[in-house]
C-alpha cells in the first residue's frame, strides 16, 4: 500500500504546470464566463430563466447543461490523452514499468489522477458560478431577492461527475494503450457528436451511451437519473479495473 501512495504522490507532482492541469481549471471557467456574459447583456425581462422562477437557478442550469453535454465529455477525452502523453512522449514507460511496484498501481494512479483533475474542474465550476452569480445579483435589480440554490448546484455537478466515470475509463484505456493522440481524441469527438444527436431526441439508448450519462445524471427531471449515475459510476470502476489489469500485461514501448 505504501508503494501505491508513493506512485500516486509522484503522479500528482507530475501534474503541476502541465496542460492537463490548466485545462481542468480553464475549461469550467470558460463556460461560466460565457454564460455570465450572456446574462450580463440581457435585461431582466430577457433572463434565460422562465418567468416566475429563480434566475440564479436558470443561470446555473444553463452552465450545467452546456458543461455536461459538451465540455465535460470533451475534457475527459483530452485529459486522458494528455496524461498518457506524459509517458508516451517522454519515453517513460520502460522506466516506470521497471520500478519495484506492481504495474497495476502505476495505471491505477493514472486513473486517480484523471478523476482528481475532473473533480477539480467540477469544484472550479461551482466556485466560478458563485462568483458570477454574486456579481449578477449585485448588478441586476431583478436578481437581488433571488435565493441561492447552491446545494442543488453542488449535487447536480457531483452526480454529473460520478456519471463521467465510464467514459473516462474508456478514454483512459484507449489513450494509454496507443501512443498516438489520434485514437483517443477520435473516439471522444465522434462520441460527442453522437451524444449531441441522440440526447435531445430522447432515445432510451442515450441512457446507456457513456457520453450521455453526465447530462442524464445532471438533468433535474430525468426519469433515468439513478440509472445514469449507477451505470456511469459502477461501470467506470469495473472497466477501470479491467483496463488496469490489461495494460499491466501489455508491453509498452
Amino acid at each position: 500500500m505504501s508503494s501505491f501512495f508513493r506512485v500516486l504522490t509522484a503522479e500528482g507532482l507530475k501534474l503541476r504546470r502541465t496542460l492537463a492541469f490548466r485545462l481542468a481549471v480553464l475549461a469550467p471557467l470558460f463556460i461560466v464566463i460565457l454564460q455570465f456574459t450572456i446574462e450580463l447583456v440581457r435585461g431582466d425581462e430577457e433572463s434565460g430563466a422562465p418567468p416566475g422562477t429563480n434566475p440564479l437557478m436558470g443561470f446555473a442550469q444553463g452552465i450545467l447543461t452546456f458543461w455536461t453535454i459538451v465540455l465535460l465529455p470533451f475534457c475527459a477525452a483530452l485529459i486522458a490523452a494528455l496524461l498518457a502523453a506524459l509517458e508516451h512522449q517522454g519515453e517513460n514507460w520502460k522506466h516506470l514499468l521497471a520500478l519495484p511496484v506492481p504495474r497495476t498501481c502505476i495505471f491505477a494512479a493514472k486513473w486517480i489522477a484523471a478523476v482528481g483533475l475532473l473533480s477539480l474542474s467540477s469544484a472550479v465550476l461551482v466556485a466560478a458560478y458563485c462568483l458570477a452569480a454574486g456579481i449578477l445579483q449585485a448588478v441586476k435589480p431583478g436578481w437581488s431577492a433571488a435565493s441561492w440554490p447552491l446545494p442543488t448546484i453542488i449535487q447536480r455537478a457531483f452526480l454529473g461527475l460520478c456519471a463521467t466515470s465510464l467514459l473516462l475509463s474508456i478514454q483512459m484505456w484507449i489513450s494509454l494503450r496507443w501512443r498516438s493522440f489520434i485514437p483517443g481524441l477520435a473516439v471522444g469527438v465522434v462520441s460527442l457528436v453522437v451524444n449531441i444527436i441522440i440526447l435531445p431526441a430522447g432515445m432510451f439508448a442515450a441512457n446507456l451511451f457513456p457520453w450521455c450519462l453526465p447530462a442524464i445524471a445532471m438533468a433535474p427531471h430525468s426519469p433515468h437519473r439513478v440509472l445514469g449515475v449507477a451505470w456511469g459510476l459502477l461501470g467506470g470502476v469495473a472497466l477501470g479495473m479491467i483496463a488496469c489489469w490489461d495494460l499491466s500485461h501489455q508491453e509498452h514501448q
